[in-house]
């Protein structure tokens, strides 16, 4: 019976040491020593405030803000190209001279076309070629009054002289005689009557094309005062084209000397490469909180690694565009940025990289990421130490915007609070700790 109980207390010995080395194990990993009572070393973080500034990247290209290209309309000769490739030109200056004199000819021509037309209407104007028709009428028309005033008489005498042979004064072959007479005045009356009309309808219908003759007259010349008018504006247009639009770089010249200019090729562009701005694209995912007057920090490849310039978003697209990327086709919203600096540096063509803040919070209570956890339900939480106790207590936050280090804190810690560096999920609530420097 003594050999059994000493054994029995053997036993328990060695499962008390089993025990206590498992302890000690669990200590040595940083796990809660809840069964032997010791504190595990934890590190902590002290709640505080700074500045978050969360934005979205994207990667952009420079472009010049103003881009001409310099089209003329009219075929001309080209007599001599006055700048070069790359040449930095101010506006107004002398970009070509063409050869111009078939316009300046071609309007020489129709003045003198519009002056003898002017000459032609003036005359028609003076009434020339109506003064043979009125005189013409007017013979008609006296010809006839006399033809009327003879056959009246004629008439007259023969009445009388009928009155002669009826009372038996005057034989009948000398009535015959007045009788023919008039006959004779009548049918030359209703002669010159016929002649009268004629005359008269010559008359009107000489004045009706006299003044069509007119109105076409005054058509011509209207006509010949448009076509001077475009030439002489087409004229103008070339002479001003000849010209820079705009103060810039020629970056590209497509004509020669002893070429023709061409109505759909250009002959030159010209950039105004000291104003650009900055086509980003956006992927669709980050393009919820961008808006108009974002600011922008702009770095590149060209501008070496500490070298970044700042912009602003003034444009965004209203619509989205696929655009091939890297990994196949992506759906992006282009933006558009102004460069606020670097503009010597920022030249056409250069591809940027852009950090657009879509949010800036000042002087808010904010937390490194390393301090949560998520429970099962997906919601944050962090280890908090009390001082007093020196135990910890699980405390639910909400977090709100972020940055690449960050996070801002809504609700849940107070600034000044300590809360645990990453801490173990087996980390619980009244689980002593100590602070580990």
């Amino acid at each position: 019976m003594k050999k059994t109980v000493i054994g029995i207390l053997i036993v328990a010995a060695i499962a008390t040491l089993v025990v206590l080395n498992i302890n000690k194990n669990k200590d040595s990993t940083g796990t809660s020593a809840i069964y032997s009572g010791k504190a595990v070393g934890v590190k902590v973080n002290v709640i505080g405030r700074d500045s978050i500034f969360s934005y979205v990247k994207a990667r952009g290209r420079v472009e010049e803000a103003d881009k001409v290209q310099v089209f003329f309309d009219t075929p001309l000769r080209v007599l001599e190209v006055l700048i070069n490739k790359n040449d930095y030109i101010n506006k107004g200056d002398l970009l070509i001279q063409l050869d111009t004199q078939t316009l300046t000819e071609e309007i020489d021509k129709l003045k003198m076309q519009k002056e003898i037309q002017s000459i032609t209407l003036k005359k028609l104007e003076s009434g020339q070629s109506l003064l043979s028709l009125e005189t013409n009428l007017t013979s008609a028309r006296k010809a006839a009054d006399n033809a009327r005033e003879n056959y009246d008489t004629a008439l007259s005498e023969f009445e009388k002289q009928k009155k002669l042979f009826e009372t038996g004064i005057i034989p009948k072959n000398q009535l015959d005689q007045y009788e023919r007479a008039m006959k004779e005045s009548k049918t030359a009356y209703e002669n010159a009557v016929l002649n009268l009309e004629s005359a008269e309808k010559t008359y009107q219908s000489g004045i009706s094309s006299h003044d069509l003759d007119i109105q076409a007259q005054i058509k011509n010349i209207e006509l010949l005062s448009l076509q001077i008018s475009d030439i002489e504006k087409k004229l103008i247009k070339v002479k001003n084209l000849e010209k820079a639009p705009i103060s810039g770089y020629v970056t590209e010249i497509y004509v020669t000397e002893g070429s023709y200019t061409g109505s759909g090729q250009p002959a030159f562009t010209i950039i105004d490469a000291e104003n650009v701005n900055i086509t980003a694209a956006v992927n669709e995912y980050n393009t919820k909180d961008l808006a108009i007057g974002q600011d922008v920090v702009i770095t590149g490849e060209a501008f070496g690694d500490n070298t970044e310039f700042s912009g602003k978003i003034i444009s965004v697209a209203p619509v989205a565009t696929v655009v091939a990327g890297s990994s196949g086709q992506e759906t992006v919203v282009e933006v558009s940025i102004e460069p606020l600096d670097g503009k010597d540096l920022l030249k056409p063509g250069l591809n940027v990289d852009c950090e657009i803040i879509t949010q800036k919070k000042e002087n808010i209570i904010v937390s490194e990421f390393n301090v949560f956890l998520e429970d099962k339900n997906r919601s944050q939480y962090a280890m908090v130490v009390d001082e007093e106790t020196m135990t910890v207590r699980k405390q639910y936050v909400t977090l709100g915007i972020y940055s690449d280090m960050l996070v801002e804190i809504i609700d849940g810690l107070k600034e000044g609070d300590k809360v645990v560096i990453d801490p173990q999920p087996s980390l619980e609530d009244g689980d002593r700790v100590k602070i580990l420097e």
